[in-house]
């Protein structure tokens, strides 16, 4: 098939002397999901962080994607979890807040685990699900495992109790030296004594045993004067009161995390953790799941891929969908580390990242400046940024002057002329909505127009589904 080109008027003596600019475009990509046709020629474009990864297209498969609310961003995401799927790749959602990927992730015959206060619980101690699948690995793989699942679960609980402690005052929100050893020690005694068990340890477990106080707690918290029981009950008496808050079924943080896992993640499809019971809950709240489900969405990876090593379950690539993304940075500065970490180790992990934010300022507003360097790398270090409607101001400032993204006059017309509203008149919206433009490295953008089929056009793309209700059924 040849595709459409532009057609030109012009002198002999214009046409003679070739076409500037050029008539037709550089070759196009023809792996990956099938996103839209070209603006300019109407050929046919495809694209994916893990298709063009495989390719060599790009370096690491990691894709970002920005722009205004209400142009589509979650329908092209949706529609590369669709395709994804088709190609054997399956999409983890670890926080739909609104959600977003519900209805899709039931089509494909996917996990759908729901959260909320006194929906489902999740226990911030076995992120993952790692502590069966530990009982199922020997030997250094087992160790491997191991050693991830106590970093994890010393980060994730250090990221609960600065999240829990968000509203006090400056300086007493973080986790100090003291307690970080004395909660590494503790989750270490803890899974010595339950790792045969057939459940994981809770929250409460741990609390018990911080109040116990065994010797090497005590030479954690008060190293000079480990038997002194007054000394030693002042170091940890704040960590327990917020280990508790965290724990407390009445507490603002319902029954989310004082329970069991009440449904285990299953990698071998589709997986969508619905957050949108919470969607009315405060920041903190939010902030603290987050934290909790995308670090158990990494978990499981990780522990899939060495069960799959030892040849106990197939070997499969997946792409993890962080949504909200800005959300989740301030619920903690160690969410902005951990995931750098990501941005950085998703090739060695096996593993895809789309993020997705309204705009770049969303990455630059955080704690310290430390902070938003760390948080602007994840755009940089994001091989694929798909840019939607956005204003000059932010191209300029931030895409441009912050991350040094080469935007070129013209598209930067093109992505301010997409924020443009098309009236006052009814049913109007951007000029942009379902358009937009894919950069990768220094190349020339490809400005596409995303296309639906009549199945995504029948209601799981439809964020707006609340308003709908007919007119005579209103107050």
């Amino acid at each position: 098939m040849l595709p459409t080109v532009d057609e030109f008027f012009a002198t002999s003596s214009q046409v003679s002397g070739g076409y500037w600019p050029f008539g037709t475009g550089m070759a196009l990509p023809v792996v990956g999901v099938p996103v839209g046709r070209l603006l300019s020629t109407g050929a046919g474009v495809c694209c994916d962080p893990i298709s063009w990864f495989r390719e060599g297209i790009i370096e690491q498969p990691s894709m970002f994607v920005m722009g205004l609310p209400a142009i589509g961003k979650s329908t092209f995401v949706r529609r590369l979890q669709w395709g994804l799927a088709a190609l054997g790749v399956n999409c983890i959602i670890p926080g739909d807040l609104k959600p977003d990927y519900l209805d899709l992730t039931r089509l494909l015959n996917g996990q759908v685990i729901r959260l909320g206060s006194g929906i489902g619980s999740i226990n911030p101690l076995d992120p993952g699900d790692v502590h069966f699948a530990l009982q199922r690995l020997d030997g250094d793989r087992r160790e491997d495992l191991l050693a991830d699942y106590h970093d994890r679960r010393r980060a994730g609980i250090e990221v609960l109790l600065s999240v829990a402690r968000s509203g006090r005052s400056e300086g007493r929100q973080a986790v100090s030296d003291v307690e970080a050893n004395v909660v590494a020690t503790a989750l270490n005694l803890l899974y010595d004594k339950t790792k045969d068990s057939p459940q994981p340890p809770l929250i409460s477990d741990l609390i018990t045993l911080i109040l116990e106080g065994p010797t090497p707690v005590r030479a954690a918290a008060v190293f000079d004067d480990p038997d002194n029981e007054e000394a030693y009950r002042s170091a940890v008496s704040d960590l327990v009161a917020s280990l508790h808050g965290l724990s407390n079924p009445i507490g603002k943080f319902g029954k989310l995390f004082c329970r069991q896992t009440t449904e285990r993640i299953d990698l071998s499809k589709s997986v969508d953790f619905d957050i949108s019971a919470l969607a009315h809950a405060g920041d903190d709240v939010v902030a603290a799941v987050l934290a909790v489900t995308w670090s158990g969405a990494f978990a499981a990876k990780n522990a899939a891929d060495l069960l799959s090593e030892a040849g106990l379950q197939p070997a499969r690539n997946h792409v993890i969908i962080m949504d909200e993304l800005h959300r989740a940075l301030r619920a903690s500065p160690l969410m902005v580390d951990r995931l750098d970490l990501v941005t950085r180790l998703n090739r060695q992990w096996g593993v895809g990242q789309i993020m997705i934010t309204h705009t770049f300022a969303d990455l630059m507003c955080l704690d310290t400046e430390a902070q938003n360097q760390k948080a602007r790398g994840f755009v940089e270090r994001s091989k694929i940024k798909v840019l939607g409607a956005l204003p000059s101001t932010e191209i300029n400032r931030y895409l441009r002057g912050e991350s040094g993204l080469p935007i070129s006059q013209r598209e930067e017309d093109m992505l301010s002329d997409w924020a443009t509203p098309l009236g006052y008149e009814a049913q109007a919206s951007f000029k942009g909505q379902g358009k937009f433009l894919i950069k990768t490295g220094g190349l020339p953008g490809l400005p596409i127009q995303l296309q639906m089929c009549d199945l995504e056009r029948s209601g799981f793309n439809d964020t707006n589904l609340k308003w709908h209700a007919p007119m005579e059924a209103r107050p």
